[in-house]
């Protein structure tokens, strides 16, 4: 027996969970990611008299004490470096930093420094800036003192 029975059709609801998800996860990400780069991490810089402010995009190696090493506030390898580094290499000159900025603190043993110094070089980069603390007030009027 066939059934003629006329049926409404049913309003159609689109499943909106996949979107609360997505939503979700980039909220959680934006917020995670906003607490790292909001501020830099504080480094004792050691001291030089012919230091002088820098400002514009800079790429941000700093060497801790114990030898380890961040990249613009991540932890880093000196594996992760070269990476980092080659990738930096490969962006166009108008996206790649004006500056590889180097932090070192007054505590850092030689020998690491050295190997950051030599890989920024080997990877091409002339524009290495090594960052030092200075007690004399800025003479320059382009950016904060380093």
């Amino acid at each position: 027996m066939i059934s003629f029975r006329h049926r409404t059709p049913q309003p159609a609801s689109p499943d909106i969970t996949p979107l609360l998800d997505v939503v979700f996860i980039l909220l959680i990400f934006f917020v995670v990611s906003a607490v790292f780069t909001a501020r830099g991490m504080d480094m004792e810089l050691p001291d030089a008299e012919t230091s002088h402010p820098v400002s514009g995009k800079s790429l941000e190696i700093e060497l801790k004490p114990d030898g380890t090493l961040s990249c613009d506030n991540a932890p880093a390898t000196m594996r992760d470096l070269s990476f980092i580094l080659d990738h930096t290499a490969a962006l166009p000159l108008a996206s790649q930093p004006q500056r590889i900025l180097l932090k070192a603190a007054p505590e850092a043993r030689v020998e690491p420094f050295v190997r950051v110094v030599d890989m920024v070089r080997k990877h091409g980069f002339s524009n290495l800036v090594i960052a030092t603390r200075t007690n004399a007030p800025p003479t320059s009027l382009d950016g904060d003192a380093q």
